[in-house]
């Protein structure tokens, strides 16, 4: 082997200045939290200003005299909810009324009065079973 077919480069010598490389750092970290406070900022006012217009759009509202407001329509949503609503509260009450009937029966007094009945029917064995079953 010679030396022309293996060329060895010299090493390159790259000098940094501490001074310069440690105010570089000082000012990539000062932009960075520029750019963070700035875009907080801008975020902050872009929902306080939203914030204020629908509350400013909101007390504008009852100032509106009710005499000259035409006559609300009914929604057909809003007429759909209410049957919704009043459906599931039939639906709730009959789940009440179910549960209250079924405490009913497994109470002691009712299942007394209920094998008393079906040992030795009597009027009042009868008339105990609706009052404490029903």
């Amino acid at each position: 082997e010679t030396d022309m077919t293996r060329r060895t480069r010299p090493p390159l010598r790259i000098a940094y200045s501490p001074l310069q490389l440690v105010l570089c750092i000082a000012l990539g970290i000062w932009l960075g939290a520029v750019a963070v406070v700035a875009t907080a900022w801008l975020g902050y006012q872009a929902v306080v200003a939203q914030a204020w217009s629908q509350a400013s759009g909101r007390a504008a509202l009852p100032s509106i005299p009710p005499a000259d407001a035409p006559e609300p329509q009914v929604d057909k949503g809003s007429e759909m909810f209410q049957h919704y609503q009043e459906r599931l509260d039939a639906a709730q009450q009959r789940d009440n009324e179910r549960a209250e009937a079924r405490d009913r029966a497994q109470s002691p007094q009712c299942q007394f009065w209920r094998e008393q009945q079906r040992n030795a029917p009597t009027e009042k064995a009868r008339q105990n079973v609706e009052r404490f079953c029903q």
